[in-house]
């Protein structure tokens, strides 16, 4: 327990990690700031924005919740009309609010893609005609609710895992080169604790460093998401909150079970890249040298993707990367296989584990 304790201090003392949590902090809330700057409503001719937009949004949707009808859209329509307001430079409808949006996007014939590609909506279909299909490969009622917090959540904590697997990289590459770096082997491995220890202690160290980074950008996202957005939308699918409600397989995973996977994926993405790092880390005794090669390798899987046209066949092994683990829009590509990819982090860091327990415990003073 002592030698844990140090070897625990030794990572967070340091300025670059204590600066690096910091400035992960700030671009997280500097991240959220923006999703919530993006959030707009208007509603009986009066516009809103930000923070504001956001509770107007969640005030007239709770009239709506639940399973979608005919006389729901009919009701949306007579009270907030249809969207219809073009303004140069921008590439959406000025007047549109979360309900009203809504409708435009499932139930009407009106559409814009650009401020000179645009349709007024003039019609109103049915959802036998327009969600009826996904209605039919469910079995169930397609769920309205107020979704905007969980698209935010997803991205903020992305965003977040991304500058955190960074900082788990910097902080970690030296946990066993460094000690080369300063001359600290031979003290090291005379002690009483011995190098078994010392090592234990040190793979012990940064898993726990490793977890509170997670944590710390997890709870950050999750309550200031609560905080401001709530967390409507969990019956809702994948296809409405995040893209387009396709009638097809990978657009109708119901948000409860998309988000588990998301933060499941996320969590050993992160926990993966700590026993990768601390396994090169073992092969150096400079830890530059080390953070260059953690680098490398974790940007490796970015530039193969370049040569490979998306997650197919054996490429969606590909997805169990750190790089992309993290990253919640991977659940489309692999939702079917993602247990398998969670089996093979866990055996990947097993190994890692291992390599840096033999390399370092056999280094010669």
């Amino acid at each position: 327990m002592r030698l844990y304790k140090m070897e625990l201090y030794k990572i967070c003392s340091k300025k670059f990690f204590i600066i690096g949590v910091i400035c992960v902090i700030g671009l997280v809330l500097l991240k959220f700031s923006l999703q919530v700057m993006d959030e707009e409503a208007t509603v009986n001719g009066t516009s809103y924005i930000g923070f504001r937009a956001i509770k107007v949004n969640r005030e007239i949707t709770e009239e709506f919740k639940g399973i979608i009808t005919d006389e729901k859209i009919e009701k949306i329509v007579e009270k907030y009309g249809l969207p219809s307001k073009v303004e140069r430079g921008w590439g959406y409808f000025r007047d549109a609010n979360f309900l009203n949006q809504f409708v435009l996007d499932y139930c009407s014939n009106g559409y814009i893609h650009s401020e000179n590609d645009y349709k007024i909506a003039t019609e109103i279909f049915p959802i036998a005609d327009s969600l009826g299909k996904a209605e039919e490969l469910t079995g169930k009622g397609v769920v309205l609710e107020y979704y905007h917090g969980l698209e935010a959540f997803l991205e903020v904590l992305s965003f977040g895992m991304v500058l955190g697997s960074i900082l788990v990289i910097i902080s970690l590459s030296g946990i066993f080169a460094g000690e080369g770096q300063t001359k600290m082997l031979p003290l090291l491995f005379t002690t009483k604790e011995g190098k078994t220890r010392d090592v234990y202690a040190k793979i012990a160290a940064a898993l726990t460093v490793t977890i509170g980074v997670w944590m710390g950008i997890f709870f950050l996202d999750l309550v200031l998401c609560g905080i401001v957005y709530g967390f409507d939308g969990m019956h809702c699918y994948n296809g409405m909150v995040l893209y387009y409600l396709f009638p097809s397989e990978e657009y109708l995973i119901p948000m409860y079970e998309y988000m588990a996977k998301a933060i499941l994926l996320n969590f050993f993405g992160i926990v993966s890249l700590c026993f990768m790092t601390i396994s090169i880390s073992a092969f150096y005794k400079s830890s530059f040298s080390a953070i260059i090669t953690a680098a490398v390798w974790y940007a490796a899987p970015v530039l193969a993707m370049m040569f490979i046209d998306g997650f197919y066949g054996i490429a969606r092994l590909l997805a169990a990367a750190p790089v992309f683990m993290v990253i919640y829009r991977i659940v489309d590509d692999i939702y079917q296989i993602w247990l398998m990819l969670i089996w093979i982090t866990i055996i990947v860091s097993l190994f890692c584990a291992k390599i840096a327990y033999r390399k370092y415990n056999r280094q010669i003073v």
